[in-house]
């Protein structure tokens, strides 16, 4: 039988709440519910979620600049709650720089998502991939990968993190693929490498397990709004079996380390 669930210490509200990997728009081949951001947010003021770092789905296949473009007007419509991943393809690999830049002269803008398995397990550390590397690095921006493509991914997690100290890399949903013994392994001697815990969040004892090993400091909250439900996975954190101390900091306040300045008007669930 599973452990009994402890209930919430104290005030169960919480001081910041952010939420890292969060989706964006209509998908290619299938219907999901509740994809405009104004949804989005509905569901992010019923849980208490202040900010959610969002990359569009258009922008995770080929037109990445019309998905950049959908992000920029959802952060424009909920200023303060809504901040953007600017997304690339590496298929367009003279195209990569200026994207960026056009993306980052947004203040809204505050991190970079790479989907390698959408585009032709592309590898990470291909030579397309490069600018997005270099312009991390000069801008010190954070970088969320999906962890979920062909090789070795977490050695190449590992040389990337080497080769760029000043880059914080999210480890799109933990690595949890490749098993927690080795993802605890490269994480641990790699300060900049950090766990986006979406998806582990719904596996009871991940939290508790990477808080024993790593120490909450790394730990990020991510939901894959609208993607996965997120009642669920922001449950997964809420009830973990793990000091309130550590939940602050998974919850929001090691994002806002990464992706600061935040200034959210408070989620409407979280209002006195």
């Amino acid at each position: 039988m599973p452990a009994e669930t402890p209930p919430v210490e104290g005030d169960a509200r919480w001081p910041l709440v952010v939420d890292v990997h969060c989706h964006l728009g209509a998908f290619r081949n299938f219907h999901i519910p509740g994809h405009d951001i104004d949804a989005m947010v509905e569901v992010m003021d019923l849980l208490g979620v202040d900010v959610a770092v969002v990359a569009a789905h258009a922008g995770i296949y080929a037109d990445y600049r019309f998905g950049n473009d959908q992000v920029a007007e959802a952060a424009r419509r909920h200023p303060g709650r809504v901040l953007g991943y600017c997304c690339v393809n590496p298929n367009y690999a003279a195209e990569v720089r200026g994207e960026l830049e056009r993306c980052f002269a947004d203040p809204a803008f505050r991190g970079i998502k790479l989907h390698p398995e959408l585009h032709g397990d592309y590898p990470l550390d291909g030579p397309a991939y490069r600018p997005v590397w270099e312009f991390a690095a000069e801008r010190r921006v954070p970088v969320l990968s999906h962890s979920y493509f062909g090789g070795d991914p977490l050695g190449v997690f590992a040389a990337l993190a080497d080769e760029y100290p000043t880059v914080p890399l999210l480890l799109g949903h933990a690595g949890l693929d490749y098993g927690l013994d080795r993802v605890v392994d490269v994480v641990g001697e790699r300060p900049n490498i950090h766990l986006d815990l979406t998806g582990p969040l719904s596996w009871d004892g991940v939290v508790e397990f990477l808080v024993a090993e790593l120490g909450a400091e790394r730990l990020l909250y991510g939901s894959d709004m609208p993607f996965m439900n997120a009642p669920l996975q922001f449950g997964g954190c809420v009830y973990a079996r793990v000091d309130r101390a550590a939940k602050e900091r998974v919850l929001g306040a090691n994002a806002a380390a990464l992706f600061g300045p935040l200034e959210p008007a408070p989620a409407i669930g979280r209002r006195a």
